[in-house]
């Protein structure tokens, strides 16, 4: 049985020999572990995030921000619009000062 140690120093050795970033590699792992933990919530953030300990307000900001999650963010939630008013908007009427108006 290999232990996780082996296998991620395996998985080091061989992101270092490809030229791969810490901030590269930190990036991919980062949003493949949320991935993972948002499917198997079924995309409940609140449940995701306690998954991965962090706040979900946390989880939010990485959904919208990261590069890795850009299009996963929104296949988990619908962008909530605000509804449209159906108000009639009229054309503002300009006020006339006192000194332009004419009696009859």
């Amino acid at each position: 049985m290999v232990s996780i140690d082996d296998r991620l120093n395996a998985i080091i050795r061989e992101l270092i020999g490809n030229g791969i970033t810490l901030e590269q590699a930190v990036e991919a792992f980062e949003g493949k572990y949320i991935v993972a933990a948002m499917t198997a919530s079924k995309g409940n953030v609140t449940q995701a995030s306690r998954k991965l300990g962090v706040h979900r307000n946390t989880l939010h900001n990485k959904l919208r921000t990261q590069t890795m999650l850009n299009g996963f963010a929104d296949s988990v939630r619908p962008v909530r619009r605000r509804a449209i008013s159906h108000k009639r908007v009229g054309v503002p009427v300009a006020k006339s000062s006192k000194a332009s108006r004419t009696r009859e």
